[in-house]
């Protein structure tokens, strides 16, 4: 009986070296990260606006949806600050991934969890806009956006200490996004000590607070790198 010949499938063979095929690979794993984290922000932000609901009325006359239309303050209230909210960390999340030639296994996990956190968003929304009037649900809003704000940290400096960054990109500006990445963290620190105090505190904390601080952190991100 003639001998069957046999391929070592399992065998590692190596491959030459392509010029370029590297780069090319690692910018659409890259690209489809990006894609990816794109539609969880999407689809996070779309969901917020299921918080806003039809109002049941038993007379469908003027004073009565307009009162059913006045008593839904809280939840428009609560849709546009957590959509300004996912808008901010979406814009830093889409500036420093076009910052980036690939990625590695430690910056997909980071923002695996950053996304988690993303995902689950219209979550604190609902509550802190039908109990807005509770200290609970107010701290709840703000522990979890602090959540946020440290897991978008976290990621913003595993990218500006890796060695994925395009060749054009320097140090200064990931300074600047480092420095500015401290923005949600202390917005949501200080709704979560005011709605301790008070649930009006912590809604003044986010609401008037927030412009305060993006103002004076990005003026000292500004003038950081100038005195360094």
């Amino acid at each position: 009986m003639a001998s069957r010949r046999t391929f070592p499938l399992d065998s590692a063979v190596a491959l030459p070296d392509i010029p370029g095929m590297t780069a090319h690979r690692d910018a659409q794993q890259l690209e489809r990260l990006t894609f990816f984290s794109d539609a969880v922000f999407a689809i996070a932000m779309t969901l917020l606006v299921v918080e806003v609901r039809l109002p049941h009325l038993h007379e469908a006359s003027n004073v009565a949806v307009g009162q059913a239309l006045i008593d839904l303050l809280p939840n428009y209230i609560g849709f546009v600050v957590s959509f300004l909210v996912l808008a901010r960390f979406w814009v830093v999340h889409h500036t420093i991934m076009g910052l980036m030639r690939g990625a590695n296994q430690k910056i997909v996990w980071a923002n695996m969890m950053l996304l988690m956190s993303i995902a689950f968003m219209p979550f604190p929304t609902a509550v802190v806009s039908e109990f807005a009037q509770v200290k609970v649900a107010i701290c709840f809003y703000a522990f979890w956006l602090l959540l946020i704000g440290l897991l978008n940290r976290r990621l913003v400096r595993l990218i500006a200490r890796s060695s994925l960054l395009a060749e054009d990109v320097d140090g200064a500006a990931m300074d600047v996004f480092s420095t500015r990445s401290l923005i949600p963290i202390l917005i949501a620190a200080a709704a979560l000590i005011g709605g301790l105090i008070a649930p009006m505190a912590g809604l003044a904390a986010l609401v008037v607070g927030s412009p305060i601080v993006t103002f004076l952190v990005t003026r000292y991100a500004k003038r950081r790198p100038a005195a360094a």
